[in-house]
């Protein structure tokens, strides 16, 4: 590992699970970008006081909007420039500015466009889906995060996540979420930008891929999102597979 090997401060799981949408922005944007890069695994109760003692600056809100400041990952570590930088849009910039040479995550004229992805990726189109996500991500953590989540929560988790006929009716929400993103492609685009990967299919890709890893591969859940639209998804997902490592 080089000196100038980027630091990239992620969140752990069982069985070295890599499941945080946030975190997968950013590991795909870094393989992409040939980045060379170490991993340092933080739990959930751990973040607020390992940011503050690297000296890493709050973001102003929590992912749910309310008001901050929040300490979260994904961050990353620079020590070409010495610099800390946390929140994955920040992050992506960050590095195509300081590494321009390497391929670009916004094409000229699309950071504008590219910026509300993670937004409209979690509302509204997508919420119906947390119902399922949260509960399914604490049952994969290690336990000081899973009493992390679960502490937040004023039920227990396992009464979040829907069952019976309202699991029924709520996954037809997800469904209809994902329909109504579906038209937002030209039939013939892999991408959101047509043929060339960008940040925003690594937003859209971090979210599907917290779906599958944390409801399962082999689930029946996982199998209906990739198999919607056409295969949309799972293909969509498949195509980002070389992104996956560096």
């Amino acid at each position: 590992m080089s000196d100038n090997t980027i630091i990239f401060y992620d969140i752990p799981a069982k069985n070295e699970l890599i499941w945080s949408p946030n975190t997968w922005k950013i590991r795909y944007a870094l393989n992409y970008k040939g980045i060379p890069y170490k991993v340092v695994w933080v739990e959930f109760p751990d973040i607020e006081s390992e940011m503050k003692k690297l000296g890493v600056q709050p973001t102003d809100t929590y992912p749910d909007g309310s008001p901050g400041p929040c300490y979260t990952v994904p961050t990353i570590y620079d020590p070409k420039t010495k610099r800390h930088i946390t929140d994955s849009i920040l992050i992506a910039r960050y590095l195509d500015d300081t590494y321009p040479d390497r391929p670009l995550l916004f094409p000229p004229g699309t950071r504008t466009l590219q910026a509300p992805w993670s937004d409209v990726l979690t509302w509204p189109f997508l919420a119906p889906m947390f119902q399922f996500l949260m509960p399914a991500t604490t049952w994969v953590m290690n336990s000081s995060s899973d009493k992390f989540l679960r502490n937040k929560m004023p039920i227990p988790m396992e009464e979040v996540y829907p069952s019976g006929e309202k699991k029924v009716e709520e996954w037809k929400k997800v469904e209809k979420g994902f329909a109504k993103m579906e038209k937002w492609f030209e039939k013939e685009d892999t991408f959101v930008c047509g043929d060339t990967v960008t940040f925003a299919d690594f937003a859209l890709g971090g979210y599907l891929m917290w779906i599958k890893i944390v409801l399962g591969p082999d689930s029946a859940e996982w199998k209906d999102v990739a198999s919607w639209n056409n295969g949309r998804w799972g293909k969509f997902l498949k195509s980002l597979e070389k992104y996956e490592k560096l």
